[in-house]
């Protein structure tokens, strides 16, 4: 049993089986940048929801009791939490340490736990996200949407030949691996990979973790994470790593959380002695999934004074003169503030970037972009969230824009009942209510939910077509929960 090989490293071998034929207690991390943690808290105890606060990491909850799958709420559809274990919550915070950097590179990033975890507490600098597969940058890119990132870019590229040319404050590295600190949900891990498995994840790693290293500025920092506990992919990797690069150091993690140190031996291997100051964090530690993670130093001096260029306004590969981007964006935020009556205020901290028939939004500082190689294995997939497309001869605002500005937008709000939501999803219509032809930003339940049109005095959503799917089956198993005389 390849379980019988740690017996000697896991500090309490019958304190850690105890707890991995335990089930695994869900939580879910707030997004703080949304919507006040009490009041999503509120909102879901309303529903049955039962959530204990955790000591750490800030803003995780216990979901105690779950009446039927958080994840099929409104409140989970707004982006105003992701379910996520607390001890991946982790990872975040090890990164960041008391600093809070202006350039940060996820190099394995889907489907987008950490990195909306690290865009969250940071709200300003720049997030880069990368992932190889075109699937998990779907997912990926729905996450950072859904929860209204405006500070992360998105770019689809093989980690191992991430491009070259600009240089990170930090560098997270949730490297690919056995998984088996997810033994408490997944009983597949319980298996020993084969030889092959092995040999082709830990050349993955390293060739990830080195990459890191030349990613990363003097002075900056990388985090080397997996979610496993094999030594051949945690010490033995990054002890290669430290032989072969003299310019790296291993930092302390200094969190209020129970851990084991790394290993300096295992079976016949020995690694750096600095490997102490790793972290091993079973699943008895925090009632929750295990991990690793070393956070190294570059040393050397920082390169402070060398930032990264500001984003342009023209998304890369638009035709576009910057005259004519200029105009665009104008005329967009201004039929944006003549609709809605947006207060000109929140949007003064806002970047844009143009890029044909669409408009992003971001909050992105620094463009790596422009200091990388084109026509490289690396593509610009998203900046920030999309804020408008082409409409007409002029911009409409999308669904996510509107729900990202929320309370701020002061006319031409519509809330409506959960009746009228069922209605408009299966493509009825729904009476104007006095509102002229124009676009509406439709809400429900004190939140804004997405864009709509009024015609003839109709009302009709303009949602897509996924998110209005993922709404109608929510909607639908609210009705189902309830008792008839409720329906009545």
């Amino acid at each position: 049993m390849v379980w019988e090989r740690y017996r000697g490293i896991i500090g309490d071998w019958e304190k850690f089986w105890e707890f991995a034929r335990r089930p695994q207690p869900r939580t879910l991390r707030i997004q703080t940048g949304r919507i006040p943690p009490d009041r999503v808290v509120e909102r879901l105890e309303a529903q049955g929801f039962r959530l204990e606060p955790l000591p750490f990491p800030p803003h995780f909850y216990r979901i105690v009791h779950e009446p039927f799958p958080i994840s099929k709420t409104l409140e989970h559809w707004l982006g105003f939490f992701y379910v996520q274990e607390s001890v991946m919550g982790l990872v975040a915070w090890a990164l960041l340490g008391p600093t809070r950097p202006q350039s940060i590179l996820d190099l394995c990033a889907a489907p987008g736990g950490k990195t909306t975890h690290l865009a969250d507490i940071l709200q300003e600098g720049t997030v880069i996200a990368s992932d190889i597969s075109a699937r998990r940058i779907r997912a990926l890119a729905s996450n950072v949407l859904r929860t209204g990132c405006l500070n992360v870019m998105i770019v689809q590229s093989d980690g191992r030949l991430f491009p070259q040319g600009a240089l990170f404050d930090v560098v997270l590295v949730d490297a690919p691996c056995s998984a088996e600190g997810n033994l408490r949900n997944d009983p597949a891990v319980l298996r020993e990979p084969s030889r092959g498995y092995r040999r082709q994840v830990t050349n993955l790693q390293e060739a990830l973790l080195r990459r890191a290293v030349s990613l990363v500025r003097p002075g900056g920092t990388i985090l080397y994470v997996t979610c496993t506990f094999a030594p051949e992919e945690n010490e033995a990797i990054v002890d290669r790593i430290l032989r072969e690069a003299p310019e790296l150091d291993i930092e302390p993690i200094d969190l209020p959380i129970p851990h084991e140190p790394g290993l300096l031996e295992f079976l016949d291997m020995s690694f750096d002695r600095r490997l102490r100051e790793a972290w091993r964090v079973y699943p008895y530690h925090m009632d929750s999934g295990g991990l690793f993670m070393v956070r190294l130093k570059k040393t050397g001096r920082p390169q402070t004074d060398v930032p990264l260029p500001e984003p342009p306004l023209v998304f890369p590969g638009a035709t576009l003169r910057e005259e004519e981007a200029q105009k665009k964006m104008k005329m967009a935020i201004s039929s944006l503030q003549e609709e809605f009556a947006v207060d000109g205020r929140i949007l003064e901290n806002l970047r844009w970037l143009v890029a044909g028939r669409t408009i992003w939004v971001h909050r992105c500082e620094a463009w790596p972009v422009a200091l990388w190689k084109p026509g490289g294995a690396w593509k610009l997939v998203s900046c920030g969230i999309r804020a408008f497309s082409e409409w007409k001869g002029g911009y409409r605002p999308t669904s996510w824009f509107l729900q990202w500005l929320g309370p701020h937008l002061k006319a031409r709000k519509l809330f409506l009942e959960e009746v009228e939501w069922v209605r408009l999803l299966a493509g009825q219509f729904v009476e104007a209510r006095g509102l002229e032809n124009g676009f509406v930003a439709l809400g429900f339940e004190g939140c804004v939910v997405g864009l709509g049109i009024a015609r003839g005095g109709r009302i009709r959503h303009m949602l897509p077509v996924e998110r209005a799917a993922q709404l109608q089956e929510i909607l639908a198993l609210r009705s189902h929960r309830r008792s008839p005389s409720e329906i009545l």
